[in-house]
């Protein structure tokens, strides 16, 4: 605190006659105290008696509201002229100066130290004297976070007019690749995501930070890494891996990002078991291993499966020759991968194929599952 709000006190010209018998114009204070373009305003006569409250309590009442004077100074500072608003606007009104409005949202505990009351010594005086402007810089503990102990070289420091080496704006993060780590306190705002780690960072692939990391926990010094712990906390939900949901947050099948991932794990249409996921993905043992979040969306798909990402079609095996829409479901049936009975076979209903694959389909027609295995398409002609 250094500058009082200025405010006009027309309470405080009331003629009275000076107690040290001064000359007035028949007020006990100068007619230019409540003047702020005046040299005798009330909040310059402060400053020049090192904002000494104690002046106006002897007069207005400790509490300032009246005492022996019978003037509230509350008619104009409401919360009283010891109050922390009276100098520093609070919240989003927070003091202009600087970049105070972008920092509003967080405790000004972060930056400076906050005395318990005006009178606190370090604050407005130090010693019984005035203390001059500046304020001083005293960095909390969020500056000092440090996700990597060699990423820091060095204590959060503010020295002409710079934020060195804090947290907060990514100077101590390892290979942030910000583009203003170290911002001046009274430049322009950068702002942007950029401004304190690259967009996306050196060590990262793709640009989609919502599919990794939630929204509402940002500097707070731990990394967050999904929506909960394992593969479920970045795609698919507490059942399973696989989406929905999938990165971008989709749950609809006609996302390509779900499409039929579902269909293939769970496999309700019971023409074979379960499909596991590395059947068609590299599945990581570990979240930094290679392959994994170190290439860019969307996930690399095995090769030999034919799979076409413009059209959404498959072309593996296990679909004979009929190329299925990933984004289109209930299709799968008897028939839809070969013929009934295929073309190389006598005609004949469903139940006649147990005659031959007995182990793969039984006497009414339905595919032989035990427990969530069974042997139709695992990659064998099972024949008698």
């Amino acid at each position: 605190m250094r500058w009082l709000v200025i405010a006009f006190l027309a309470a405080c010209t009331a003629e009275r006659p000076r107690p040290d018998g001064a000359p007035t114009t028949g007020s006990v204070h100068p007619v230019g105290i409540s003047d702020p373009a005046s040299d005798d305003f009330h909040g310059r006569e402060l400053a020049r008696r090192g904002w000494d409250l104690a002046t106006c309590a002897g007069c207005h009442g400790d509490d300032f509201a009246g005492g022996a004077a019978n003037v509230s100074c509350k008619s104009c500072h409401e919360a009283g002229p010891d109050a922390c608003t009276t100098c520093h606007r609070d919240g989003a009104e927070r003091s202009m100066t600087g970049a105070h409005a972008s920092h509003r949202l967080e405790s000004c505990a972060e930056c400076h130290p906050v005395p318990a009351r005006w009178d606190d010594d370090g604050h407005v005086r130090r010693g019984g004297v005035a203390d001059p402007s500046p304020a001083e810089v005293t960095f909390g503990a969020r500056a000092a976070q440090t996700l990597d102990p060699a990423d820091r070289h060095g204590p959060p420091q503010f020295a002409d007019g710079t934020c060195a080496n804090v947290y907060c704006h990514g100077d101590v993060l390892h290979a942030g690749g910000g583009n203003a780590s170290r911002p001046r306190w009274d430049a322009t705002p950068i702002g942007g995501c950029a401004s304190c780690h690259g967009k996306p960072p050196p060590s990262h692939a793709q640009d989609r930070c919502d599919s990794c990391h939630p929204a509402n926990r940002h500097l707070d010094g731990v990394v967050q890494i999904g929506r909960a712990p394992g593969c479920n906390g970045c795609h698919g939900d507490a059942g399973s891996p696989a989406p929905p949901v999938d990165l971008s947050g989709n749950t609809f099948t006609t996302a390509i990002g779900v499409g039929a991932h579902r269909a293939h794990l769970d496999a309700p249409s019971r023409l074979r078991g379960p499909i596991a996921c590395e059947t068609c993905h590299r599945v990581p043992g570990q979240l930094f291993e290679a392959g994994h979040l170190d290439t860019p969306a969307p996930a690399e798909v095995t090769a030999s499966l034919g799979w076409d990402r413009a059209s959404r079609t498959c072309g593996a095996w296990c679909h004979g020759p009929a190329r299925p829409d990933w984004t289109k479901l209930g299709g799968a049936s008897c028939g839809s991968c070969h013929g009934v009975p295929p073309a190389s076979h006598a005609p004949g209903p469903l139940t006649s194929c147990a005659t031959c694959h007995p182990r793969t389909i039984d006497a009414s027609g339905a595919i032989i599952l035990t427990g969530s295995t069974s042997e139709h398409i695992d990659g064998d002609v099972d024949v008698f």
